[in-house]
């Protein structure tokens, strides 16, 4: 049963993939506000209704990707004993490396279009907010702990998650010239700094 639900889920991903990569071509001929879900769906050769089936929103086709659904599978990767730190900023290497393999063009057109469209930077913006509570009750679950007691989760996940937020806006700035796993880490190293010099 569990074979038949991951190969589900497979097609299900591989019809986003496709869609999304439709959708990124006309947004790049046409400008994301200009395109409509039924030119997407007309290029995707699917019904506007079937877009929705995969998709809710217009808005969800840049701010989605195949890695959203794997987190667990990822923090189960990690070795039982390592800082949670040290796991987090693994499985967000590991997602960025992977995007980068799959389509690095689309990936800076993504970046582009969440800083540069109000209603993407809203919702990357909230997405970004709920994504490291979430990533803290991940880690808290899975290693055990009571979720009452997941402050420094809490306060970890956010903070690499902004700094991975920096290091993508320095990279589109560069229009994509710059390595972007180099940046990443110079971002983490620069908050490892940083909270050396705070005081307990």
């Amino acid at each position: 049963m569990r074979r038949s639900l991951d190969r589900r889920e497979r097609k299900r991903t591989r019809t986003r993939l496709m869609i999304q990569a439709e959708a990124f071509r006309l947004f790049a001929e046409r400008g994301y506000t200009e395109t409509t879900v039924e030119q997407v769906a007309d290029a995707a050769a699917i019904s506007p209704r079937t877009f929705f089936r995969y998709f809710p929103t217009k808005e969800d086709v840049v701010l989605w990707d195949e890695y959203d659904p794997l987190a667990l599978e990822l923090l189960e990767s990690r070795p039982a004993d390592e800082p949670p730190a040290e796991s987090m900023r693994a499985i967000i290497r590991q997602t960025l490396t992977g995007l980068l393999q799959r389509d690095r063009e689309q990936l800076l057109a993504r970046i582009r279009l969440m800083r540069s469209v109000p209603e993407l930077r809203a919702r990357f913006l909230d997405m970004q907010a709920s994504g490291h509570e979430m990533l803290a009750e991940l880690f808290a679950e899975h290693r055990g702990l009571a979720v009452t007691d997941v402050l420094e989760l809490r306060v970890t996940a956010g903070a690499l998650v902004a700094a991975v937020t920096i290091a993508l806006d320095e990279w589109q700035r560069d229009d994509g010239k710059s390595d972007l796993l180099t940046l990443v880490d110079d971002a983490f190293e620069a908050l490892a700094a940083g909270a050396r010099g705070l005081r307990p």
